[in-house]
């Protein structure tokens, strides 16, 4: 398994985008190794026993006894210095007492030498682990998976009985995807029913979602300036500024609505007046998110990898809906009711007061 991992970190080094590639687990290191010789054990009459309790009173300390002090108590440990414990030496002289009574050193008991071993074994779901980790600078994170899950493939020759798991932020990358592709979908039908409720109508419910577009233009563009990937946060900073671009829209599109009752004005007129008069609500409202999103944009501390692409999103998707919506919602509703009838306005007598002519309308 460290074989094909150094294998696979010497791949993820050559690709564009890795930073500080490493295996998470160090490398082999000298480990004491100790071997009993039975037979030679045996034949000074000495259990083995009793020689694993000797090395684990030199090596680890062995508790003999206890001292009170009043109602206090204390272990006594015995144990070597630690000069010692780290001396091959000085454990081979160790001196284990025989049946006898003759001391016999350890050395004549034991096999004792340095052997190279793993200094840690990590597992997963009870299998055994190595991991090869690396940041990801200047590309997104699924891009980065996929051209080294087909290098792996094509160069690395993973036996039988093994795997490799993409983790990480990739992992919490693709469980929030499937789940954004519902909440998204889900979000827009929402507010789409929610506006028909409000209109009565499709026309207008469609015509109020194209605020929708402003805003998906704007988040994408603000990404791409500030030269950030998609990322969970990204996505949600795209559901965030959903139903903040559709208030502009239900803004615009109601006080039309509302304005061309009894209005002796012309359809092109009440548009445009309406448009300005509502631009300064949204203004208000849009600069006020904006401004208070910006800290979390060009913030740099704990948690700021988080806070910028969520508060980037935001701001660039308010930012177009503040110039687009007042500027091409207004239009469009102009063109869909310039051939509708609408209600005409009514005098102090109760009688209807004719409709001006548009300039172009013949007679």
């Amino acid at each position: 398994m460290r074989a094909k991992a150094d294998s696979i970190a010497i791949l993820v080094k050559g690709m564009n985008g890795a930073v500080s590639v490493n295996i998470e687990q160090e490398g082999p290191q000298d480990q004491l190794a100790i071997k009993i010789n039975r037979p030679a054990a045996a034949r000074y009459g000495i259990n083995v026993s009793e020689i694993e309790n000797m090395i684990e009173a030199a090596v680890g300390g062995k508790v003999i006894g206890s001292i009170y002090d009043e109602a206090k108590r204390y272990d006594i440990v015995v144990r070597f210095t630690p000069e010692s414990r780290g001396s091959i030496d000085a454990i081979r002289l160790l001196q284990v007492p025989s049946a006898t009574g003759a001391l016999v050193p350890m050395s004549e008991l034991a096999d004792i030498r340095y052997v190279q071993g793993q200094t840690n074994i990590y597992r997963i779901n009870g299998k055994r682990m190595v991991t090869v980790r690396t940041n990801i600078r200047g590309r997104d994170q699924g891009g980065f998976v996929k051209e080294i899950s087909e290098k792996v493939s094509q160069h690395v020759k993973i036996p039988e009985g093994y795997s490799v798991i993409y983790g990480g932020q990739y992992e919490n990358l693709e469980r929030a995807g499937g789940q954004l592709l519902i909440s998204i979908p889900l979000t827009i039908v929402v507010v789409f029913l929610f506006l028909f409720m409000l209109y009565g109508n499709v026309r207008d419910t469609l015509l109020t979602l194209t605020c929708l577009l402003f805003a998906l233009g704007g988040g994408i563009g603000a990404l791409l300036l500030r030269g950030y990937n998609f990322n969970v946060s990204a996505g949600v900073g795209f559901v965030s500024i959903f139903g903040i671009s559709v208030m502009a829209g239900v803004l615009l599109v109601s006080a039309l609505n509302r304005n061309l009752i009894n209005n002796p004005k012309s359809l092109k007129e009440i548009t445009i007046e309406t448009a300005q008069e509502q631009f300064r609500a949204i203004m208000a409202i849009m600069v006020v998110a904006i401004i208070g999103l910006v800290p979390a944009a060009i913030s740099s501390g704990i948690g700021s990898d988080v806070q910028r692409p969520l508060a980037t999103v935001i701001i660039g998707g308010l930012t177009t809906t503040l110039f687009f919506a007042p500027l091409i919602i207004p239009p469009l509703f102009y063109l869909i009711n310039r051939r509708r009838p609408r209600p005409t306005p009514l005098d102090s007598t109760g009688h209807h007061i004719p409709e001006p002519i548009e300039e172009g309308t013949e007679m």
